[in-house]
């Protein structure tokens, strides 16, 4: 059954929330950074 809302819960999650968006945010960051360096070698002249 739902117990109620329990907002500190919400505050209690925002670490492991804030850590999954940076990981996001890193292999986001990597894929741009390995398409940069690929269009750059590949790239005809």
């Amino acid at each position: 059954m739902f117990s109620g809302f329990n907002p500190m819960a919400f505050v209690d999650n925002l670490k492991y929330m804030l850590s999954g968006m940076i990981a996001i945010f890193i292999v986001i960051g990597i894929i741009v950074i390995a398409t940069i360096i690929l269009n750059k070698i590949f790239s005809k002249k």
